[in-house]
């Protein structure tokens, strides 16, 4: 039995019986009067119905195209085949099955008596609408039907489901089929689905502002795993050690103790602690690993914890074969720094302390990390020792990493040769987001170290102002700051491509207004690959997430610029470079 059969609607479960469907039916034509190969809508209550005589009897579909609605008498029958001709769908006359398309039509029940014929069009409960429309939803994801999926969408809504049992449905479909764990598509997801609710719960947002983020959410998750299988799971054994089993790369036994811990009941806050535990050891991928780990528990804080078997054992997939960054050469000075701090101490006394002191300013730190020349890691251990707690340091490292996406140099941008770009320095906003969410649900050495990490993070954002001589200090807020720029909010700045606008707009405007219209940008369609826009989206969150949190409006300024100013959309002609480079003279690409 699919997942779709099993599906808990919340709607569903009060009802003591099962609704009835409105049936209507009304006498619509005489039979002599419809030629074999004729069609002719006509309707029935309030519904337009083609009907249909081919060789094999009369018919009765939906005059509406599921598609977009144009109405499918206007098209061609032959063979009892319906072809809606303005996008070339075809239909079974006698079933409604779609041909050639993406989802079948309705079809309704003729009967003849006395050459009268007469149609019964029943129109479903939303409980049986629902119960109709999550397979059609699983359909849509498989084979990334935007079209389908986005429909679906709306229906379900319309029939009472909520965002929530709709991404937790993809994610069921999608999660599964990760061919290297769960990624940037989950991220989105969790983050679509954050803006959904938020969206869903305000009267004056229209359900269009719900469907626009869960629509981003579904097609990231069906576009990345369309086509590929369903990776196994082992059976479960809460008697292996999941931390050691990820440390030695044992990726089925890291699944087995996982699912063998969910299966035995065991507190979601202890399973989400030791994912932590696991992840922390070494900085993975450049960050992912703690960014992922954070969008897949705030998805099952949304979504239910009986999502966990359906997504947690691929989140230990993208963990096992992520890049461990701390054993590569640029990351070993700062490696052997931390070695010599001892994190449990430490953890310890930021924990007993874990409000920041009053007098802690994270201007301060912010400007070391922007102009160091090698991570400042030992002084990050004493800003915390001294005060600031973990709260503090990341907040400096946010001011920071804020100000390297408000100087990015837009030239480099779209230099080939140059390894470097937009989406490296995001990361450095999206880590210290997700170290910030680890410390305040698992305060220890684990999430201290993911700290510490973010800060080499923030340090290693500014490799392409150190090469090429343009490293600097802070600027003052108001030094961003422009004439008033005729435009309808950052949603036109991003359009424009004023990147100075939109920042004069995110630092002078209304922050609860500047939030919603940084959002909405980032879910407009305003990137040209799967992967920008997942970027745009999730910086946004954290932009968002990180201003509402410190009151400064830095962050979401810094995100206003990133989602408003020119940048590369597509990767080949970089990967070209640098594969010819590398054919020609066998050096590795330069970092």
């Amino acid at each position: 039995m699919s997942s779709s059969d099993t599906m808990t609607d919340t709607n569903d479960v009060t009802e003591m019986t099962a609704p009835q469907n409105r049936s209507t039916t009304e006498t619509v034509a005489k039979l002599d009067d419809l030629a074999v190969g004729e069609m002719k809508m006509v309707k029935v209550g309030d519904t337009a119905v083609a009907l249909i005589r081919s060789e094999s009897g009369v018919h009765a579909i939906d005059n509406a195209c599921p598609h977009q609605g144009y109405g499918l008498v206007t098209g061609a029958l032959a063979d009892g085949i319906v072809t809606c001709q303005w996008h070339n769908w075809k239909f079974d006359a006698a079933t409604g099955r779609c041909l050639i398309g993406e989802e079948d039509v309705a079809c309704h029940r003729v009967d003849i008596a006395d050459g009268e014929v007469a149609v019964t069009v029943e129109k479903p409960s939303p409980e049986q609408q629902r119960k109709r429309l999550w397979p059609s939803l699983r359909r849509g994801m498989e084979n990334d039907y935007v079209g389908q999926m986005t429909r679906d969408a709306a229906r379900l809504l319309e029939a009472g489901a909520t965002p929530m049992q709709i991404m937790a449905e993809a994610l069921k479909v999608a999660a599964p089929k990760a061919d290297e764990g769960v990624g940037h598509e989950m991220a989105l997801a969790a983050d679509a689905l954050a803006i959904a609710e938020v969206r869903s719960g305000d009267e004056a947002v229209s359900q269009d502002g719900v469907l626009l983020a869960l629509a981003q959410g579904l097609s990231g998750l069906s576009e990345t795993t369309r086509g590929y299988p369903v990776n196994p799971v082992p059976a479960g054994d809460p008697s292996i050690d999941v931390v050691a089993a990820v440390e030695a790369e044992d990726l089925d036994g890291a699944k087995a103790g996982l699912i063998g811990r969910i299966e035995r009941g065991d507190d979601p806050a202890v399973i989400r602690s030791t994912v932590i535990d696991a992840v922390s050891p070494h900085h993975l991928g450049y960050g992912h690993g703690i960014i992922y780990t954070q969008k897949s528990f705030e998805l099952l804080d949304r979504a239910g914890w009986e999502l966990a078997p359906h997504l947690l054992p691929h989140l230990l997939t993208r963990i096992v074969y992520s890049t461990r960054e701390d054993t590569l050469p640029y990351m070993r000075r700062a490696m052997r720094e931390l070695a010599t701090i001892d994190l449990g101490p430490l953890a310890e006394a930021a924990a007993e302390g874990s409000a920041v002191d009053q007098a802690w300013d994270p201007s301060a730190f912010a400007d070391l990390i922007l102009q160091a020349t090698d991570a400042p890691i030992s002084a990050a251990a004493d800003m915390v020792r001294s005060g600031a707690g973990v709260d503090g340091l990341l907040d400096a490292v946010v001011m920071a990493v804020s100000e390297r996406l408000l100087r990015h140099d837009l030239d480099v941008e779209f230099d080939n040769a140059e390894p470097f770009g937009w989406l490296d320095v995001t990361h450095g906003l999206t880590t210290a987001r997700a170290a910030r969410w680890a410390w305040h649900r698992h305060p220890g050495p684990s999430a201290l170290r993911l700290a510490l990490y973010a800060v080499w993070l923030a340090f290693d954002t500014g490799r392409s102002e150190r090469r090429h001589g343009r490293a600097g200090a802070r600027r003052r807020i108001d030094g961003w700051v422009g004439e008033s720029p005729q435009l309808d909010g950052i949603g036109a700045a991003v359009l424009w491509r004023r990147p100075d606008d939109a920042v004069t707009l995110a630092l002078s405007g209304d922050p609860g207004v500047v939030a919603d219209q940084l959002l909405d940008a980032s879910l407009a369609d305003r990137a040209g690959s799967f992967i920008v826009v997942a970027h745009l989206v999730k910086t946004a969150q954290a932009a968002v997430e990180e201003s509402t949190r410190s009151g400064s409006p830095l962050p979401m300024a810094a995100a206003a610029r990133f989602l408003a100013a020119p940048r590369l959309e597509r990767f080949v002609a970089r990967s070209a470079v640098e594969s010819a480079d590398f054919v020609r003279t066998g050096r590795p690409p330069k970092r």
